[in-house]
């Protein structure tokens, strides 16, 4: 069946309306990690971006999180089209199975 993947973290609010640092609880040296709020309905969906700085290597990471499996229409198009500005391939993207 349907399956959710559950995971918290802190954020920390920036200065700019939407920014966020992310605190995973690590102590000096720890990875560094910026998230974007990038479109959201504050209701049922929200799309956001990600850069996690870890040495000299940037992970980039595109999220679409939803509060149910419906998202509003264009949603997904939205989603990959921030997945392609952000350099990523269709084999980049991934969806959860949900046979």
């Amino acid at each position: 069946g349907r399956r959710c993947n559950a995971w918290s973290y802190v954020l920390i609010p920036e200065a700019q309306p939407g920014q966020f640092t992310v605190d995973h609880g690590g102590g000096p040296g720890a990875n560094r990690e910026e998230i974007q709020v990038v479109d959201s309905d504050y209701t049922r969906f929200a799309l956001t971006l990600s850069r996690r700085y870890t040495g000299s290597l940037t992970v980039v990471r595109v999220s679409l999180l939803g509060r149910n499996w419906m998202l509003p229409p264009g949603t997904i198009d939205k989603f990959i089209c921030l997945g392609r500005t952000q350099g990523l391939s269709e084999n980049n993207i991934a969806f959860p199975d949900l046979a």
